[in-house]
């Protein structure tokens, strides 16, 4: 008993669901890398000699082999302040060679026709304080594997408690960052007013994971390194910085509403219905059954009352359908009962089905409609 669902009948509403993450400076093994960014000469350039920073495990052999020695990685400061610098910093204050207009982000990181903010809507990117980027900044990356589609705007909260003051820094929801104990200053400014640039410390790109701190000031030069992290890249003391944000996923709802109208699905393949129906399965006395479903190594135990299983049987090869119905079928009353719906491919193969809390009687006189919702 199949029916077509048709287009109007239909619908798929696409939905932001969004998960809580909490992490702090000992988290590098799961990929959260604090890393200082710093301005220098490209000139003679050597790995060997450059500021870096290492995570992870230091391995002798590996280095022997001219391998990397750390097993996280090690990241060096001046290509991490140029890639920065070129991908989200630059071509807020020079034009594009891609755009016409001044303020657009690098087309490199990404579709390059948005304006900036890199992937904030249009309409407010007028009214955003420009970037600024001095001679270091302090970065966070965030793997895409807790972030998803991107950090849910207005969700950061970065914590910093290496210094003597603890600082608190949020995120403004238009990608840029502030000291939520000047929150209302900063407010009083952006978006929409005359941008008090001095109360931005720095910028969040939602869609890349990366935060990115930028005020040179004592109170934020050490944001998120940590005691120590600027010379070694690891934190020198139990002092650190906690970060908290919202992983963005799209998830999607299906609804289709399955109609039943008069006189449909009125009939029941149960065979209970039928007269004369034979076949059986047949449990002798004394049968055992398997009690710890090890075919090779068997154990068994008796069955009791004939609730088990039992592990020889006898089975009746045919079944007699019948031909004629029960006598209360005849009743006016009788009728079928939903409990299951089922949804199909154009091949027949079940692929969802919806079950109803309580069976629901399919009268002949009334049309039924059934919304059967799910996501994914």
């Amino acid at each position: 008993m199949f029916k077509n669902i048709t287009s109007n009948d239909k619908s798929l509403r696409p939905f932001k669901t969004y998960k809580q993450f909490t992490f702090n400076e000992t988290d590098s093994g799961s990929g959260i890398y604090a890393i200082e960014a710093i301005s220098g000469s490209t000139h003679g350039f050597l790995t060997g000699s450059a500021l870096s920073q290492s995570y992870g495990i230091y391995n002798s052999i590996s280095e022997s082999y001219g391998k990397e020695p750390y097993s996280l990685g090690t990241f060096y400061k001046l290509p991490t302040y140029f890639s920065t610098k070129h991908l989200y910093y630059h071509y807020d204050n020079v034009p594009n060679r891609r755009s016409k207009n001044t303020r657009y982000p690098l087309y490199t990181a990404g579709n390059w026709t948005r304006k900036w903010p890199h992937g904030r809507p249009e309409l407010n990117w007028g009214t955003i304080n420009p970037r600024q980027l001095h001679n270091k900044a302090n970065i966070i990356s965030i793997p895409r594997e807790f972030y998803g589609e991107e950090i849910k705007p207005g969700s950061v909260v970065l914590e910093d408690s290496s210094g003597d003051t603890t600082v608190e820094l949020r995120d403004d929801r238009f990608g840029q960052l502030y000291d939520f104990n000047y929150s209302a200053s900063f407010a009083a400014g952006t978006p929409g007013g005359s941008p008090l640039t001095g109360s931005v410390v720095g910028n969040v790109f939602y869609e890349h994971g990366i935060i990115a701190i930028t005020d040179t000031g004592s109170l934020y030069n050490s944001c998120s390194l940590g005691i120590g992290g600027s010379q070694a890249g690891q934190y020198g003391s139990s002092d650190g910085f906690t970060l908290k944000f919202q992983a963005t996923h799209t998830s999607y709802e299906y609804e289709y509403m399955c109609n039943t109208d008069k006189y449909e699905f009125n009939y029941t393949t149960n065979p209970s219905i039928i007269e004369g129906r034979s076949g059986s399965i047949k449990i002798p006395n004394n049968a055992q059954y398997i009690v710890n479903d090890d075919v090779l190594n068997p154990d068994y135990d008796s069955v009791m009352d004939l609730l088990l299983p039992a592990s020889t049987s006898s089975y009746q090869m045919f079944y007699s359908p019948g031909t004629t119905y029960e006598a209360f079928t005849t009743h006016s009353e009788f009728g079928t009962y939903i409990t299951n719906i089922g949804l199909y491919n154009d091949a027949n193969e079940l692929l969802a089905i919806g079950k109803l809390s309580n069976p629901v009687k399919n009268d002949k006189d009334l049309a039924l409609t059934f919304a059967v919702r799910f996501d994914s």
